[in-house]
C-alpha cells in the first residue's frame, strides 16, 4: 500500500520569511516531509505539490486542480495538508471521489517547536 500526501499550503507549511525579509510568514517545504523522516514510516509514500497558499485564498481553480491531481494518481489513499480557515468547503469539494481522502491542518506552523 501506498500513501500520497499531497501539499496545498496553511499554516502547517508556514516558516519564517525569507524572501520578503519581513514578518509574513511564507509557506515553504511540504511539513509532512520532516514529520515523516522524524517517523520513519513503514509504508510507501509518494509526495504530490498542488499549490503553496493560504486556505483563504484557494480559488475554485485551486479545487478543479486539487481535484483532477486526486482523481489521476494511482494511490487511492491520500493525506492533504491544508489550511484550517476553508478546509470545510475542499473537503465538499473533493467528497465524490471515490478514494479515502484525509484532510489536515494546523494552528501553529510544524517549523514551531512546539506545534
Amino acid at each position: 500500500m501506498q500513501i500520497a500526501f499531497i501539499q496545498t499550503g496553511g499554516t502547517i507549511d508556514k516558516d519564517y520569511p525569507k524572501v520578503s525579509k519581513g514578518w509574513a510568514f511564507e509557506i515553504d517545504e511540504p511539513a509532512y516531509n520532516r514529520i515523516l523522516e522524524k517517523l520513519r514510516p513503514s509504508f510507501l509514500f509518494k509526495s504530490y505539490e498542488a499549490f503553496k497558499k493560504d486556505s483563504q485564498e484557494i480559488t475554485l481553480e485551486d479545487r478543479d486542480k486539487l481535484k483532477s491531481l486526486c482523481e489521476s494518481i494511482s494511490e487511492d489513499k491520500i493525506i492533504i495538508t491544508h489550511g484550517t480557515d476553508t478546509m470545510a468547503q475542499t473537503a465538499k469539494y473533493l467528497s465524490g471521489i471515490n478514494k479515502t481522502i484525509v484532510i489536515t491542518g494546523s494552528m501553529k506552523p510544524e517549523r514551531f517547536s512546539n506545534s
